[in-house]
């Protein structure tokens, strides 16, 4: 009776309500492109990088990404295996985000919102090490150079953990 009860309180109008959409939109934004990336991985939009964009790519690598996966199949078969790799990860990751926000956030868990919180943020510091070469070669990253993966989630993690923290309060 206490679980129906307290998922009766969950209002979207509500800073909960905006969490629970901010973490939802970050997971799903995971799980469509984990589940794209295998799909479009070698596709002609999909060889237009090697990480971030073509134009940040091309600089650090010498050549264009296509150039650079038409002359070297290895390379070429290596960024295949790890982007669908990456891609499940990213599935996983992105159905936990769901599952958190959905059954554990949105009924006021405090232990998913801890959770939610933490994930979103423990990423923060690898991006660090993956920009790290693009900054030490003199290559500045703008916002349009980034892939969704990388700012949408981000861009919802400080109204996420606001609105959340707002939430569980009252």
């Amino acid at each position: 009776m206490e679980q129906s009860q307290t998922a009766a309180t969950f209002h979207w109008a509500t800073p909960l309500g905006v969490s629970v959409l901010c973490f939802l939109v970050s997971g799903g934004v995971h799980l469509v492109i984990g589940i794209l990336t295998p799909i479009f991985v070698n596709s002609k939009f999909g060889r237009s990088a090697i990480f971030i964009s073509q134009r940040t790519d091309s600089q650090l690598f010498g050549a264009t990404p296509s150039e650079l996966l038409a002359r070297n199949e290895e390379l070429a078969l290596f960024r295949t295996l790890l982007l669908t790799n990456a891609g499940g990860s990213l599935v996983i990751i992105g159905l936990f985000m769901v599952a958190l926000a959905w059954f554990g956030l949105r009924q006021h868990q405090a232990w998913a919102f801890v959770t939610l919180v933490l994930a979103g943020l423990i990423v923060l510091p690898y991006w660090f090490f993956v920009f790290k070469p693009y900054w030490n070669a003199g290559i500045a990253i703008r916002f349009a150079d980034l892939p969704p993966i990388f700012w949408i989630p981000t861009s919802v993690l400080i109204p996420g953990i606001i609105f959340g923290y707002l939430g569980l309060r009252s």
